[in-house]
């Protein structure tokens, strides 16, 4: 009997380590990422307790733009930051059922014969043009779905109405990026 409770505690205690361990490499990696403080301070504010996974800077029509891919909790999320801490667009991965009827249309129809994957609804407030930061009159809804047919996969884009904003691109398999 002794000896089952001394590996229980043993178990136990590496289990508490892994956790304790698992939760301070979120935390580094978190505080790692080299952001501006501007970009950092709209993050982190709108998302104290989110673990980054990847962040990517990319130039979106003269705007350097950082993408957050990230858990808040349990959800998976995105989001593009410009680089005066602007929060262009926010995305929080959902189910197809949550895709209001009207949107679903199109996405059935662009999906017919494939398999529908990650599902996104994304919040636009800003456009990028010419270098520039241009608030909309209103946050536009879209909703981004993933399909796959054998071994092709795209992407649809559509507003809550139904209407493309982004026509499916039918291509080949992705190929693995090589670690270097």
């Amino acid at each position: 009997m002794m000896k089952v409770l001394s590996r229980l505690a043993c178990m136990a205690a590496l289990y508490a380590l892994a956790l304790a361990l698992a939760m301070a490499y979120g935390e580094k990696a978190k505080a790692e990422t080299k952001l501006p403080d501007a970009v950092r301070k709209t993050f982190d504010a709108k998302f104290p307790k989110a673990q980054i996974e990847k962040v990517d800077v990319e130039k979106e029509n003269g705007v350097d733009v950082y993408d957050f891919e990230f858990k808040d909790g349990k959800t998976e999320k995105e989001c593009d930051i410009a680089t005066d801490g602007t929060m262009l667009e926010y995305t929080v991965v959902i189910s197809t059922k949550e895709v209001p009827q009207e949107a679903m249309k199109p996405i059935e129809k662009a999906a017919a014969g494939a398999t529908m994957g990650r599902t996104e609804k994304i919040k636009v407030s800003y456009e990028l043009k010419d270098g520039k930061i241009i608030k909309l009159s209103k946050p536009v809804m879209q909703y981004a779905v993933e399909m796959k047919k054998g071994d092709k996969h795209a992407e649809i884009i559509v507003d809550a109405n139904g209407n493309v904003i982004e026509e499916p691109k039918w291509e080949g398999p992705k190929a693995e990026k090589s670690a270097d």
